[in-house]
């Protein structure tokens, strides 16, 4: 199969977010049984990682950013929701799709982010399946509960209002679209009756992450995570303000280690507290992660499917969580896989159980990793989207003689 992969930021491996996993880890499965073309956005340090891609890649096409001024930006917000198409990008994006279709004769394309899919021509020769990761609609109204500053409750108000318009215009022109967690699904199918959307979640790479043979660290504590992300600086702040000091009275040896990439002011502030530490920016932080007793994830916002959840299981870390906020999207058994607590109190009494009792710990730790083997492996996660290709090319197929030949 000739695949065009189109992605609103370059894709490689590692690197932090779940954006660029995603579609990096889907690119390096998938690229050892078909031909992948890849046209990519560049966004901050992406031209130090271009060589990723061309392992895997047949041909990589790039995009460069172009000046984003406040008339340009005016200029996209408009056309964007009049028809839910950006200005900035359109020209240079649809040659090079052109040139693809000349030379490449591409069987399908995978958009990867709503950005591109936007630009894309809305008659199309070619079917297209759109990964949204997660709704934008929802998304808006989760980062509105954690925003940390002015500035971002001001833009996600703005999108509240912008986004369902525009996913109305651009989602119905692709033959599927994909989303990673069943929340998601469900606020798709809501905004935009007319768009096909199925489920296929998050992977994890378990042979990067894994179990390594470290010294563990009595009594650390550990989230590791993008620490300058909203959803992950409310986690930081809810563990330390309301949940740490209760673990403490417990523990009183406790350390919480936030691990992660630009970490905000407001995570770099905690560590200045007494048993807080921040490692921040680690070009590996598997050994950071796998030290520690027990891995803490107090999210309560965000969408999608939380792949340092995944992370974490694969490294055979015993798990304690927020329920609902941390673990959807994940076919998990609470007690058996890890422990979910809804209250700051249940949280604390979890960790200090299995700080207490490490044979339980040990114990999840491995039904974590055995999970994660079975059920999120990118093989599988590749099987899913060459069955769903497959069945888009075939519908294409069949339309396109219902039509005497025309599409």
């Amino acid at each position: 199969m000739n695949i065009g992969w189109i992605s609103d930021a370059l894709p490689y491996l590692p690197s932090r977010g779940g954006f660029r996993l995603y579609g990096g880890n889907l690119i390096r499965v998938l690229s050892t049984r078909h031909r992948i073309d890849l046209v990519s956005f560049l966004h901050e340090e992406d031209t130090q990682h271009l060589d990723w891609p061309r392992q895997y890649c047949a041909s990589v096409t790039t995009i460069a950013p172009e000046p984003a001024g406040l008339a340009p930006r005016v200029a996209d917000a408009v056309s964007g929701y009049l028809w839910g198409s950006p200005v900035r990008h359109r020209r240079r994006f649809q040659e090079a799709l052109r040139e693809g279709l000349k030379l490449k004769r591409w069987d399908v394309l995978h958009f990867e982010g709503p950005f591109s899919a936007g630009l894309v021509p809305r008659e199309f020769p070619v079917p297209r399946v759109l990964s949204l990761h997660d709704s934008w609609t929802l998304r808006c109204q989760e980062m509105l509960a954690c925003a940390q500053t002015f500035r971002e409750k001001a833009y996600y108000r703005l999108l509240k209002y912008y986004e369902p318009r525009q996913e109305r215009l651009v989602y119905p022109r692709f033959e599927r679209c994909t989303v990673v967690a069943a929340p998601d699904l469900e606020e798709v199918r809501r905004t935009v009756p007319k768009a096909k959307v199925d489920l296929i979640p998050y992977g994890t790479d378990t042979e990067y992450f894994h179990p390594l043979p470290v010294q563990k660290q009595g009594a650390v504590l550990v989230f590791h995570s993008h620490l300058g992300y909203a959803p992950n600086i409310e986690a930081a702040l809810e563990f330390a303000d309301a949940i740490f000091p209760l673990i403490l009275r417990e523990v009183p040896a406790a350390t919480f280690h936030l691990v992660g990439a630009n970490p905000g002011p407001k995570v770099q502030a905690l560590a200045s507290r007494t048993g807080i530490k921040l490692s921040a920016n680690l070009p590996d932080l598997r050994s950071a992660v796998c030290s520690a007793q027990v891995y803490v994830c107090a999210i309560r916002h965000g969408t999608g499917l939380k792949s340092k959840m995944l992370e974490a299981m694969a490294m055979r870390m015993p798990i304690v969580a927020y329920h609902p906020g941390s673990t959807v999207g994940i076919d998990c058994v609470y007690g058996k896989h890890l422990l979910a607590a809804e209250t700051p109190q249940e949280f604390a009494a979890h960790v200090v159980e299995l700080l207490r009792h490490p044979e339980i710990a040990d114990q999840m730790a491995q039904a974590a990793r055995e999970l994660v083997e079975q059920k999120y492996s990118w093989e599988s996660r590749a099987r899913a989207y060459e069955e769903l290709y497959e069945r888009v090319i075939q519908e294409r197929r069949a339309a396109t003689n219902r039509n005497g030949g025309r599409f």
